[in-house]
């Protein structure tokens, strides 16, 4: 795939985020792995302090994992180093979306991990979803908390923050983020309840490895 192809994907992709909710204004980011030179990881990611619907793809900066630019002029995502070391960790990862959904944001400010609750947590997002301790914007404290609170998953949550859902390509990280803001508003829903009910260990276990099964 071409960068021109990959930065149009990558706008097409925030613009999406935002047009569903999952942010607003300038906040949160986007990117897709763009490959790799000597080592380093290139990536297409959304420039900082830019409002998503006037952006061209000419706007979505290509750069290493240190900022390096390869294509474009812009300034890339405060939050470059948090995507970068998602990719470094995880190999099988093609797209990083940084969102701010408002009920995920909410659990994110309660704090409490997202116990396993619904199949569908399971199938797509891997999981207990974990919430990383909070951490100042562009720190490398929330790259360390952040990918360790991902893991093996496709989602985690940033205390206090937002969310960070990843996938093999754009489309995949983005239905991650809806998957998330989907489990955060149930697992809300059921506190209000007062009725947490978790599923079996046995199924959790089987849709678990039918989400490792599906790469």
């Amino acid at each position: 795939m071409t960068f021109e192809t990959l930065r149009s994907q990558v706008l097409s992709t925030a613009q999406a985020m935002l047009a569903a909710g999952l942010t607003v204004g300038d906040s949160g980011n986007v990117s897709a792995r763009a490959g790799q030179v000597e080592g380093r990881v290139l990536l297409a990611i959304t420039p900082h302090g830019r409002y998503y619907d006037a952006l061209l793809p000419d706007d979505i900066v290509v750069v290493d994992e240190e900022g390096e630019p390869v294509e474009g002029e812009g300034i890339p995502s405060a939050e470059l180093l948090l995507h970068a070391a998602v990719y470094r960790a995880r190999p099988d990862v093609g797209a990083v979306i940084h969102a701010h959904p408002p009920i995920s944001s909410a659990v994110a400010v309660v704090g409490k991990p997202i116990p396993p609750i619904l199949e569908d947590q399971m199938i797509f997002l891997g999981g207990q979803i974990e919430v990383a301790p909070h951490a100042m914007t562009g720190s490398e404290e929330l790259v360390e908390r952040a990918v360790k609170a991902l893991g093996e998953r496709n989602a985690c949550l940033l205390a206090n923050h937002g969310a960070l859902a990843v996938g093999a390509n754009l489309k995949a990280a983005l239905v991650a983020c809806q998957y998330l803001e989907k489990l955060a508003m149930a697992f809300l829903y059921a506190t209000w309840a007062v009725q947490v009910n978790v599923l079996p260990p046995e199924v959790v276990e089987a849709e678990v490895a039918f989400f490792r099964m599906r790469g």
